[in-house]
């Protein structure tokens, strides 16, 4: 059930995806920002711990429990109707039109040499958080990948795992909106908020994101994903977003993020009486065809989880 769930959902989203302004993603936000408000907007210290914590249970649990409700429901009195219940919430929560049209758009201004409209395209994929009128061509096509990348985990890779769990469809909802809460909160500048939606995040997303990572090195380059994997991940901030964006890079013979600073030497020897060994970048700088080899990448990751998920279904069929 769960293939044929898939399949469908990624077929209607071709036909009619889900964008920022359909319903369900303000329902979401409309529905975060309730629980926001009602435990950290009414203070200006903002929610105390114990009240952030408590938000994240509401804000997630409640509606994962009530998607899972139905779909009990449905399974035991009519199991068609279960069938098209996943069909819903995977359309509504899983696929790659709700990240793809902004790189798209960034490709195309790129393949066109058009490097100001590249710029805004990426500025507005990204938001006022990043100045966009300096960048070089490299960096605006470094940063679309590593927002794409991101994107077709949180939309695809890790809603495709939570989907595959016990909980079905309600293992998708709940991931969801903890990803949509920890962005959301954190700009609403509540600390313990914020913090407590990245840590409810952080749990759920540990395992996906080393999946995903995993997934990348075996349908791209091995060798530059593993050691990105190992090496490189310091390079960002987030932990999660790091062994993604580093296994990404690597699988795909590119560098992504800042430039490693080359030890003094001092810190040269040091490692080297330690017996450490020097860690250097792998890959070339992104180009062009590097955007349409990531495309390839994550949809050779997509063929590679149908394709087992559809062997793991003939076997039920046959057990």
């Amino acid at each position: 059930m769960t293939f044929f769930s898939i399949l469908f959902a990624l077929i209607a989203e071709q036909f009619r995806p889900v964008t920022s302004s359909h319903w369900i993603v303000r329902m979401c936000n409309r529905w975060l920002n309730w629980v926001a408000g009602e435990f950290g907007g009414k203070t200006e210290e903002g929610a105390s711990p114990v009240g952030a914590r408590m938000a994240c249970l509401v804000a997630f649990i409640l509606p994962t429990f009530l998607v899972f409700l139905v779909y009990v429901t449905c399974m035991v009195t009519y199991p068609i109707l279960g069938f098209i219940w996943n069909i819903v919430i995977a359309y509504l929560f899983f696929g790659f039109r709700q990240f793809s049209h902004s790189f798209t758009l960034v490709h195309e201004a790129i393949e066109a040499h058009d490097l100001p409209a590249a710029r805004l395209a990426l500025g507005e994929w990204y938001g006022p958080e990043l100045d966009t009128s300096d960048l070089s061509e490299t960096e605006v096509i470094s940063l679309a990948l590593e927002r794409a990348i991101i994107g077709s985990h949180r939309h695809v890779f890790g809603v495709l795992f939570w989907f595959m769990m016990p909980m079905g469809p309600a293992g998708v909802v709940l991931y969801r909106l903890a990803d949509i809460a920890a962005q959301r909160w954190s700009e609403r500048g509540d600390f313990n908020l914020s913090e407590s939606a990245r840590h409810f995040f952080y749990v759920l997303d540990w395992i996906p994101s080393r999946i995903t990572a995993m997934g990348f090195a075996i349908v791209g380059n091995f060798e530059g994903a593993v050691y990105a994997w190992r090496y490189l991940t310091q390079k960002w901030p987030d932990s999660l977003s790091a062994v993604i964006l580093a296994a990404g890079g690597g699988a795909l013979g590119v560098r992504l993020g800042e430039p490693l600073s080359e030890p003094d030497s001092d810190e040269a020897l040091r490692m080297a009486e330690a017996g450490e060994p020097v860690v250097y970048e792998v890959g070339l700088e992104p180009t062009e065809r590097t955007m349409r080899s990531a495309v390839g990448l994550v949809w050779r990751l997509v063929i590679a989880w149908m394709a087992l998920l559809l062997m793991l279904t003939i076997a039920l069929w046959l057990g």
